[in-house]
């Protein structure tokens, strides 16, 4: 391992570190201003002696942090060679078998596994959105009022079943993963049984419609439709027009 990549590995530590501090930092003097609000309603939550005083002791750990990127960029810290293309097996196997003439058994087997490990795994993803999509849907669980539980409750009823999809999803990309590579292991071989039976280099296609990205952008794009039609429902979208129209009607003096 060379010094470079251990500066980054060690810039990157101290990142996430600092911002699991200013997080907890931040809820702490929220949970606290809370309690203490309920005690003297004029009580403030959020002001700057608060923070001072909460956030001095994890000052040091961001001036170094600040310190240590100012001091890579002036190093010049990075990889050794960032012209050097990104090992990509998905673009190694297309390249492979884009010169074979015809797809081996093996090659076969594996596109198939593919495509049924895609299905499976978005399949469970699916089947993990439906209780999130039920909770959401019902309006009895947005209530007016106090914010808090009605967010820890969401989180509660809805986080775990988010976590087991994503996570269906990436057990399904390893295996994809590990799929295209012995694909692409077998077009190898395919590749070498032709050359040696004296056949030319093919232009085969490989049978792959949408590359990850592009999958990840519908999904987005689909779950962001989906969040804005069950905050119609469950009156989210009602509340919120409320809302501004009280805080707009109160900057100008009519509330």
């Amino acid at each position: 391992m060379t010094k470079s990549r251990l500066f980054l590995i060690v810039q990157a530590i101290l990142c996430v570190v600092l911002a699991v501090l200013l997080a907890s930092t931040a809820i702490g003097i929220y949970r606290e201003g809370v309690a203490a609000k309920a005690e003297n309603p004029l009580a403030w939550i959020y002001s700057r002696e608060i923070a001072a005083k909460r956030f001095a002791p994890i000052a040091p750990l961001f001036f170094i942090a600040v310190g240590l990127t100012i001091g890579g960029l002036i190093l010049d810290a990075g990889e050794e060679d960032p012209a050097k293309p990104v090992k990509d097996a998905e673009l190694t196997r297309n390249l492979t078998v884009s010169r074979v003439t015809q797809a081996s058994d093996a090659m076969k087997k594996e596109q198939a596994m593919q495509k049924r490990t895609g299905v499976i795994g978005w399949g469970a993803f699916a089947v993990c959105m439906i209780p999130v999509l039920i909770y959401l849907l019902n309006g009895g669980h947005f209530p007016n009022g106090n914010l808090e539980p009605v967010f820890r409750s969401l989180l509660v009823h809805i986080l775990p079943w988010i976590a087991v999809g994503f996570g269906c999803l990436m057990i399904a990309s390893i295996l994809q993963e590990k799929s295209i590579l012995r694909e692409t292991e077998a077009a190898k071989e395919q590749l070498q049984a032709e050359k040696a039976a004296g056949i030319q280099p093919g232009n085969m296609q490989p049978d792959h419609s949408k590359t990850p990205v592009e999958t990840i952008r519908v999904v987005l794009l689909v779950c962001a439709v989906i969040l804005i039609i069950a905050g119609v429902f469950n009156g989210s979208a009602r509340d919120v027009l409320g809302k501004a129209i009280k805080i707009c009607t109160e900057c100008v003096g009519l509330g």
